[in-house]
C-alpha cells in the first residue's frame, strides 16, 4: 500500500516540477506572468466580444482534500474576465480588476476547466471608463460559477514596458520546459520555493497550498494568514496576482469557517496593489448559524494598506 503511495507521490513531484519548469520557460516571453504560464491558462477562441478561456487540471493546483486551489479558480475567473475587454482595447494595455463577484453551484471541479467571458460594454459618464464583463466556468460540461467584474485601463509604469499577451502575438507559448543547468538566479528563486514546497506536502497540505503560501490559520474571532510576496505569485509588473488574491481570501475566509466548508459566493473590492514583501490576510466571521455563514476579510501591504477586501457566503456541506 505505502509502495503504490509513494510511486504515486513521485510521479505528482516530477509533473509538477515540469509544470514549474514550463512555466518559467513562458516567462522569458514578456507579456504574461509566470502564474498563467505555470497553470497553462489558454485562449483556443477568440470571437469579437467574446473569448473561451482553459486550464488544464492536475496535482499541481489541487489541495490536500482533492478541491482545485481556490487561488488556481480566482486566477481563471480574474484572467478570463479581464481578456474580454482586452479584445477592444490597444494590445499590451494594462489593465486593474475594479470589482469581481463570483457565485459557486456546488458542481465539483473533476475535470479541466472552461471558462466563456463576455464583454457587456463600457460604462458612461465616469472619470475612470470601467470595462463591465460576465462569464461562466465549466467543468466536465458543468457550471461551477457564474462570475462578473470591472475593470479600469491604467497608465504602465514608466520602467515596464507591457508586451501583448500570448494569445495577442503570433510566436505563441514555449512549450518545452527549461532545464535546471540553464535556470537563471531570479527563476532559481522559484524552483528552490518549489522543491521547499514539495518536500513540506503531505496529507494536510498539498503542494500548492505551500508554494503560494496559502497556510492560513484559525484564530479567535475568523483565520489569519501571512504571504511572502514573490515571481511565483506576481503579475507582469510584480504586485500579487488580482486572482491569487482572491483565493488567498477565500482560502483564509474557509478556515475561519471550518463547519461550512463550502464557498457559496464572494464579492471582492480591489483597493491597491499587492505589493510589497508581505500580505496579511485577516477574515473575520461577521455570522455563522446552521446551514450558511458569511465572513469579511481583508488583505493587506506591508505598510497597512489596504489591498483587497471581501465578503463571501459559506453553506454546510451535505451529507
Amino acid at each position: 500500500m505505502s509502495s503504490k503511495v509513494n510511486k504515486k507521490s513521485g510521479a505528482d513531484a516530477e509533473t509538477i516540477r515540469r509544470q514549474v519548469l514550463l512555466g518559467l520557460a513562458g516567462n522569458r516571453s514578456p507579456g504574461f506572468h509566470f502564474p498563467g504560464y505555470f497553470l497553462q491558462l489558454a485562449w483556443p477562441r477568440i470571437g469579437d466580444d467574446t473569448i473561451e478561456e482553459t486550464m488544464p487540471v492536475g496535482p499541481h493546483c489541487r489541495n490536500a482534500d482533492g478541491d482545485i486551489n481556490p487561488a488556481a479558480l480566482g486566477m481563471m475567473l480574474d484572467t478570463a474576465l479581464a481578456t474580454a475587454p482586452r479584445l477592444k482595447i490597444e494590445t499590451g494595455a494594462r489593465q486593474a480588476t475594479v470589482q469581481l463577484s463570483a457565485q459557486f453551484t456546488g458542481h465539483p471541479v473533476g475535470d479541466d476547466l472552461t471558462m466563456e467571458a463576455k464583454l457587456e460594454g463600457f460604462s458612461e459618464n465616469h472619470t475612470v471608463r470601467q470595462a463591465l464583463t460576465r462569464g461562466v466556468l465549466r467543468s466536465a460540461g458543468q457550471p461551477v460559477c457564474y462570475a462578473s467584474a470591472t475593470f479600469i485601463v491604467l497608465p504602465p509604469p514608466a520602467d515596464i514596458a507591457l508586451a501583448p499577451l500570448p494569445w495577442q502575438r503570433e510566436s505563441g507559448v514555449p512549450g518545452t520546459p527549461l532545464k535546471l543547468k540553464d535556470l537563471e538566479p531570479d527563476e532559481r528563486v522559484v524552483m528552490s520555493a518549489c522543491n521547499s514546497a514539495l518536500r513540506r506536502a503531505d496529507h494536510q497540505r498539498a503542494f500548492i497550498e505551500h508554494f503560494w503560501g496559502m497556510l492560513p490559520q484559525p484564530t479567535k474571532y475568523g483565520a489569519r494568514c501571512s504571504v511572502k510576496n514573490g515571481p511565483h505569485i506576481g503579475n507582469r509588473v510584480g504586485h500579487v496576482q488580482g486572482g491569487i488574491l482572491l483565493g488567498l481570501a477565500a482560502a483564509t475566509a474557509k478556515t475561519a469557517v471550518p463547519r461550512h466548508s463550502m464557498l457559496s459566493s464572494i464579492s471582492a473590492w480591489f483597493i491597491s496593489p499587492g505589493r510589497g514583501k508581505t500580505l496579511r490576510v485577516r477574515s473575520t466571521v461577521l455570522h455563522a448559524g446552521r446551514s450558511f455563514a458569511v465572513v469579511r476579510t481583508e488583505i493587506k501591504t506591508t505598510d497597512g494598506k489596504l489591498a483587497l477586501e471581501t465578503v463571501s457566503n459559506h453553506a454546510a456541506r451535505s451529507v
